[in-house]
């Protein structure tokens, strides 16, 4: 084992976890680890037979708050899916915009978890989504995954692209970014 793990617990509180590296560790290689190779993690790699890419328009129709069969508008993560957003291809310069935005600056590099936690994110989501959509040529170079709910076991939020990709290869964790945590609640 790379690291170790303590549990620092008391009467009054909930115990913590520290998670102590070594020297030459990185805290990236320890999330990962803690993450994507617990057995929960592996569990539901493997439930996972083959990537489902479905267009953008239907990733937007899943996202929709108002045919989300949602009957209580402050129903929480209603969604049965989250959709994974990548980047393919190379894009125009009308695109870097967006793409800086959203952390998808490089092909094959980082990625955008679109998701229903909250009302509030999926409304942001959508919004996301909505966005892609009305760049002219955006499902050339953008593929969209649509991942099962029921598969996540974890929620990181961080800016770092190579981490996120890293993360998301498991589909065992949802990654949002800063801004989209913000837009959580």
């Amino acid at each position: 084992q790379k690291h170790q793990r303590r549990l620092f617990s008391s009467d009054k509180s909930d115990s913590i976890i520290a998670e102590i590296t070594k020297d030459g560790d990185t805290v990236d290689d320890v999330l990962f680890d803690r993450l994507c190779c617990s057995e929960e993690a592996v569990g539901a790699a493997k439930s996972r037979s083959h990537q489902h890419i479905i267009p953008l328009s239907k990733a937007v129709d899943i996202l929709n708050i108002d045919t989300s069969a949602q009957t209580n508008i402050n129903a929480e993560d209603s969604l049965s899916h989250y959709i994974v957003i990548r980047r393919k291809g190379g894009g125009s310069k009308t695109h870097r915009r967006l793409f800086d935005k959203l952390h998808l600056r490089r092909p094959d590099e980082g990625a955008v978890c679109l998701s229903g936690l909250t009302n509030k994110l999926q409304r942001h989501s959508w919004k996301l989504a909505r966005e892609l959509q009305r760049e002219k040529g955006i499902e050339k170079v953008i593929e969209c995954e649509l991942c099962r709910r029921q598969d996540l076991k974890y929620l990181v939020v961080t800016d770092d692209v190579y981490l996120t990709e890293r993360l998301m290869r498991s589909h065992a964790v949802l990654v949002l970014s800063f801004l989209q945590f913000s837009n959580m609640f």
